[in-house]
């Protein structure tokens, strides 16, 4: 089942056009993760897809819904419900220090909440957050505050935070770009966890080893298109573009 098509995405940042007409569709369920160099347009586009950034051309199509639409020179349409479609997981955590780690999780929910008729309760969000710092292994640090926590604990909590408002489309932004070798593996455990639950997810990261053994489909960028995509067998054991064959030869020799 489609959850997610992306038509004709571009944006520009002054006269550099970073994205260059992007399509792409996404199966509900299905782990997606995005590679490419530095400059190719991985995290524009993961920007553009959470309305960090308002692309100047393009649809973005959830569930049938057109949630973003744009045309050149056109004030874009937005629906009351897009930010809603997507979860966003930083890569450098963005957590609230000055909240601890139960307070950064429930204040979204909280502040949703706040004024609707039927919302959540304290005690409900509560225990929707708690029951999230379980999955991720965290649920003896829920008091702390994030300066008490190292990174791999930090992101974790970060992945928490995203979930709490159950988005259609989970997000990661090189999850463990920030992270040394061994704070990576706890983080890559939790995703890989999300996986087996079912989440949609798209990945944009430089572990070509982990996207090899979580994606169900890979898209390659370069110079603000998709260049390529497939199966991981597909990308890694039988490239076809010049430019995923270059990538790929310059991260072995790395």
């Amino acid at each position: 089942m489609k959850i997610l098509e992306i038509k004709n995405l571009r944006k520009r940042f002054g006269d550099t056009e970073v994205l260059k007409g992007v399509d792409l569709v996404l199966q509900k369920g299905e782990v997606l993760s995005v590679i490419g160099s530095s400059g190719g347009g991985k995290t524009t586009l993961l920007r553009c897809m959470n309305f960090l950034e308002r692309a100047n051309c393009g649809e973005i199509i959830v569930n049938g819904k057109t949630v973003y639409s744009a045309k050149e020179g056109e004030k874009p349409e937005i629906s009351p419900e897009a930010q809603l479609s997507f979860g966003l997981v930083f890569q450098q955590f963005n957590l609230f220090p000055q909240y601890s780690v139960i307070e950064n999780l429930m204040l979204a929910p909280k502040l949703r909440s706040k004024g609707v008729a039927g919302g959540e309760s304290a005690g409900e969000i509560r225990a929707r957050a708690e029951d999230l710092l379980l999955r991720v292994g965290l649920e003896k640090k829920a008091n702390d505050y994030p300066c008490q926590l190292s990174g791999g604990q930090q992101q974790r909590v970060a992945i928490a935070r995203a979930l709490m408002l159950a988005p259609e489309i989970l997000c990661f932004d090189e999850p463990t770009s920030a992270l040394d070798p061994e704070l990576t593996s706890e983080v890559l455990r939790v995703i890989r966890s999300l996986k087996d639950s079912g989440h949609t997810m798209i990945i944009v990261t430089h572990e070509m080893e982990f996207a090899r053994r979580v994606s169900d489909r890979v898209v390659f960028m370069a110079d603000g298109v998709i260049e390529e995509e497939g199966t991981p067998d597909e990308i890694f054991g039988n490239p076809k573009s010049d430019k995923m064959k270059a990538f790929l030869s310059a991260g072995a020799e790395e």
